[in-house]
């Protein structure tokens, strides 16, 4: 299995930070069982990056997928994140492996038929013994 540099991105403006922290712990410990590294800016930079302008996070955020050699798009609901469709928008112009991590209520979203992988997830326990997977 090639390990691969994942970024991961996700919707955070108006989400519950603790329960994403929670979250992103149990995705990076899938990652690693699976043999791969990530990036994550609310993990990595949390309290630190809310300081920050869009624009200066928009950049850090292309700098980050730059290094790596997928994205992880988590979404969890209908409710759209732009700066995650931007940095979407980045990946596929750099033709970066895309995987959706979609939560399977989720219908409204033309995601699926831009990603390279889709994974659909009922809850957090079940994307962890997916991602475990991912090759």
């Amino acid at each position: 299995m090639a390990k691969m540099r994942i970024f991961i991105g996700q919707a955070v403006s108006g989400e519950d930070l603790n329960q994403l922290y929670k979250e992103m712990d149990a995705v990076y410990l899938s990652l690693d069982k699976a043999g791969h590294l990530h990036y994550c800016t609310l993990k990595e930079n949390g309290q630190n990056f809310s300081k920050k302008t869009k624009m200066e996070m928009m950049k850090h955020a292309f700098n980050e997928i730059d290094k790596s050699d997928a994205f992880l798009a988590i979404v969890r609901s209908e409710k759209r994140s732009e700066g995650m469709l931007i940095e979407i928008g980045y990946v596929m112009a750099k033709k970066k492996k895309l995987i959706l991590v979609v939560k399977k209520d989720v219908k409204n979203t033309y995601l699926r038929d831009l990603a390279d992988k889709v994974i659909e997830f009922n809850d957090i326990n079940d994307l962890s013994k997916q991602l475990e997977g991912l090759k």
